[in-house]
């Protein structure tokens, strides 16, 4: 059997109303609140995605996309690991789990529920989804992540347009994968945790650490990689990524607009999209970086051909 972890059909759902961002009521009021211009272009904002699903409805919707398209069945799945930036108590919790899985068909297995780290929680899940796999503890499991906001105020804020979607994929260690995971890192600034605003300097430093160790685990050059990140507002991007120590990083940022910030999600949904395009598929690497509130995660993919 091979020994390569990586993901296995990689899914989402994105909520089924499309709006344009200027229909949103707070906006003009936030605007104001940081001086920021109305300059859709400026900023990258054009439409945000509504459900009036509930997020355990979205999480099914994505899972059942995931299992289809990977030749298993749930009861081949023997993990199940959520992330969800809502903070639901441990019966809230329990709530969700039961009609997820009561829906897929999973009955038992292990269960972990992660939201510690904001937008980049997604990544704390595939170490813990990788380290299972690595350990012989599990052999597929299921990744979800999902977010939804509920009051329409919350959506436009000063980073990005919130929009309510979930992904998810399989972890296992075999040939059957569509995603080598070469590398895979999360880390938090302790003195960015409780500060009203994130100093320069220490996001920089926070970035360069987890960037240097995801290079030295991985024993890869990031060069060159596809790159796709979190779908906050344009100008945050390009001043996260300008402080990047990489070249040549081929960037799409087309969801940004189109999509809105989808939360943890929006790494993975853009690697999506970027590899439907035939033109795409021969990259050999790509980069997935995830920002937060004194968080940021980092994980590099290789594309793999099933049965390779």
């Amino acid at each position: 059997m091979s020994e390569h972890v990586g993901m296995l059909a990689p899914a989402y759902v994105l909520g089924e109303e499309e709006l344009s961002v200027d229909s949103l009521a707070n906006r003009q009021f936030v605007l104001r609140q940081y001086n920021m211009p109305d300059d859709s272009g400026l900023w990258g904002w054009g439409y945000y995605r509504k459900t009036r699903s509930s997020r355990a409805q979205l999480a099914c919707a994505s899972m059942s996309k995931t299992i289809s398209q990977s030749g298993l069945s749930a009861t081949d799945i023997d993990a199940l690991i959520v992330c969800c930036g809502d903070g639901l108590n441990y019966y809230g919790q329990n709530l969700f789990i039961s009609e997820v899985a009561g829906a897929l068909g999973v009955r038992s297995g292990f269960l972990t529920w992660i939201g510690g780290a904001g937008c980049a929680s997604l990544f704390s899940a595939v170490q813990v989804a990788r380290s299972l796999v690595c350990s012989g503890s599990c052999t597929n499991v299921l990744v979800i992540a999902v977010d939804k906001i509920e009051e329409e105020a919350d959506r436009f804020q000063r980073f990005g347009v919130f929009s309510d979607g979930a992904c998810s994929f399989i972890v296992r260690k075999d040939a059957e994968i569509d995603y080598e995971i070469l590398g895979v890192e999360v880390s938090f600034s302790l003195a960015s945790l409780t500060a009203a605003g994130q100093d320069l300097g220490q996001k920089c430093q926070l970035i360069y650490d987890v960037l240097d160790r995801l290079t030295a685990r991985a024993a890869v050059l990031l060069d060159g990689s596809a790159f796709f990140s979190s779908n906050v507002f344009l100008p945050i991007q390009e001043l996260e990524f300008s402080v990047m120590p990489v070249k040549g990083l081929i960037t799409d940022r087309t969801n940004t607009a189109r999509y809105g910030h989808c939360a943890g999600a929006d790494p993975l949904i853009n690697l999506i999209d970027f590899h439907l395009a035939a033109e795409h598929r021969a990259v050999s690497r790509a980069l997935l970086t995830s920002t937060a509130h004194g968080h940021f995660g980092a994980i590099l993919l290789e594309p793999r051909s099933r049965n390779a």
